[in-house]
């Protein structure tokens, strides 16, 4: 009988990779093709692995999940789309793209804050109105682009020399296609996550970090928010880790 269990439970699991590894592939494809064929080294890619494995312990992700990881470094700019893997512990990566995070110089602007932010159905996301201000820009990006909040959140800014404390809304967004994504790679944002409209898309496409949202789906505001023709995945996550390498990647 004991033998039988082992061997069930192998087999199960061996299932449970495929069925893993299958739909990883097909993320990855569509990834590459519609989103972003950036590289980074093995030396940047295996830090920001690291990097998300001690962040996602420290919150004791409980499953198999996918994720997204921000890198603040004004030499970097960097977000990695990834799939933690609890039991081995493994982390893939799906994809890289360039974003813009705060540029604590400019007034009104803030610093993007570092840790780890949980997207819950306790905070209802909204979708752009696609409106242009005074310069032309549209802030969230076109039109029905998702803006993802993840609520006050802690950070710092210079005034009169002095790092002082703020509380910012902390938000990732598309930013607009005309001026703004030409931009991103560059520390721009007043404080939020702003990311490229094919990022944008495939993040809510996919509902990469749309678990909690998926469990509470019988909210009439999240079920009129998700897509309806969203790619139902296994495994979707909650949270945004964003990091520091500047210590380490100066250039």
């Amino acid at each position: 009988m004991k033998i039988k269990l082992i061997i069930s439970l192998a087999l199960f699991l061996l299932v449970a990779n495929c069925v893993f590894a299958s739909e990883i592939n097909d993320v990855v494809n569509f990834f590459e093709k519609n989103v972003s064929a950036i590289k980074c080294s093995e030396e940047y890619s295996n830090w920001v692995i690291l990097d998300s494995l001690e962040k996602l312990k420290s919150v004791n992700a409980s499953y198999n999940q996918y994720f997204v990881y921000v890198d603040r470094n004004p030499q970097k700019q960097k977000m990695m789309v990834g799939f933690f893997q609890l039991e081995i512990p493994q982390i893939t990566i799906i994809g890289w793209d360039s974003v813009s995070t705060g540029n604590p110089k400019r007034r009104g602007h803030f610093i993007t804050p570092t840790g780890v932010f949980k997207h819950s159905a306790m905070i209802i996301d909204y979708r752009a109105l696609g409106t242009k201000n005074d310069k032309g820009w549209r802030g969230l990006g076109k039109r029905d682009s998702r803006v993802w909040d993840f609520g006050w959140q802690k950070t710092k800014y210079l005034y009169g020399g002095k790092n002082l404390d703020r509380e910012i809304r902390l938000l990732l967004h598309a930013t607009d296609p005309d001026f703004g994504e030409v931009r991103l790679g560059t520390v721009d944002s007043k404080g939020c996550v702003r990311v490229s409209g094919r990022m944008n898309y495939f993040l809510d496409c996919y509902g990469i970090l749309d678990c909690d949202y998926e469990n509470n789906i019988d909210n009439s505001m999240i079920k009129w928010l998700l897509l309806k023709s969203r790619i139902m995945i296994k495994n979707k996550g909650q949270f945004l880790l964003v990091g520091d390498s500047s210590n380490v990647f100066k250039e």
